[in-house]
């Protein structure tokens, strides 16, 4: 049987910094889509979601090496090519901005509540080390 050491972060706590780090990746890409809004050719692009990495009782799943400990590098192993996007334009681009702008701020609310997470889990943690 493995030890528990003591100052092990909880599940709960990598989990929420997951879907922090998750949500900054995606928020990269979204970004980039914005970015090539009129350039030629250029496919709408998307960062597969957070419960795709998730692998349920609290394990994350790795996706290459490395991806659990790369902190807030960019995922690009999740990103692919955005199959709902809509219609190529006729230049090609398959990005469009009211789209996007939607993701950015479903994506913050996303982002908002693993810090909401973060911040109630450190609380519970300070309550009980106080006793």
């Amino acid at each position: 049987m493995g030890e528990t050491l003591m100052f092990d972060i909880p599940d709960v706590m990598r989990t929420a910094q997951g879907m922090a780090r998750h949500a900054a990746a995606r928020q990269v890409v979204i970004a980039e889509n914005i970015a090539h809004a009129n350039t030629p050719g250029y496919r709408a692009r998307d960062l597969a979601d957070f419960s795709a990495t998730y692998a349920g009782a609290g394990k994350m799943l790795a996706t290459r090496p490395g991806h659990l400990d790369a902190g807030s590098q960019h995922q690009a192993a999740l990103v692919t090519v955005d199959s709902d996007a809509p219609a190529r334009s006729p230049n090609g681009n398959t990005v469009s901005l009211e789209r996007e702008m939607m993701r950015a701020a479903q994506n913050r609310q996303s982002h908002d509540l693993a810090l909401a997470v973060y911040s109630s889990a450190r609380g519970v943690l300070r309550a009980a080390l106080e006793r």
